[in-house]
């Protein structure tokens, strides 16, 4: 009974697991940047997004740089929603069982520049 018990608590706790978030053909697409507040000086601004992965319950299945670059993703995957090419990130928040991160989305044109420089 005991081993019944100890199985559907642990079945249970597997199901309520997530997966980390993975990357998109148009996140990909979106540049990271944090540090270099000239980069995204001619940018417009798109809005604010934000990522976050693990809970409470399960962050010990998880390792850091799995959340962490899932955290990522699920930031980029939202800024190429709102048809941004780059991510200028906000200092990542203390975090113990969970990464959570916010960062501006903006749209640099970065085709134009490459055509541009081509000339």
């Amino acid at each position: 009974m005991k081993t019944l018990i100890a199985g559907t608590m642990l079945a249970s706790t597997m199901l309520l697991t997530g997966c980390v978030t993975f990357p998109t053909q148009e996140s990909k697409k979106v540049d990271v940047i944090w540090d270099e507040v000239g980069v995204v000086q001619n940018c417009e601004r798109l809005g604010v997004v934000f990522g976050s992965e693990g809970h409470f319950y399960d962050y010990w299945l998880h390792a850091d740089k799995d959340m962490v670059w899932g955290t990522l993703n699920q930031m980029k995957i939202k800024a190429a929603a709102l048809g941004a090419d780059t991510l200028y990130l906000y200092q990542s928040l203390n975090f113990s069982s969970s990464v959570t991160m916010f960062g501006n989305a903006y749209l640099c044109d970065k085709q134009e520049e490459n055509q541009t420089s081509a000339e």
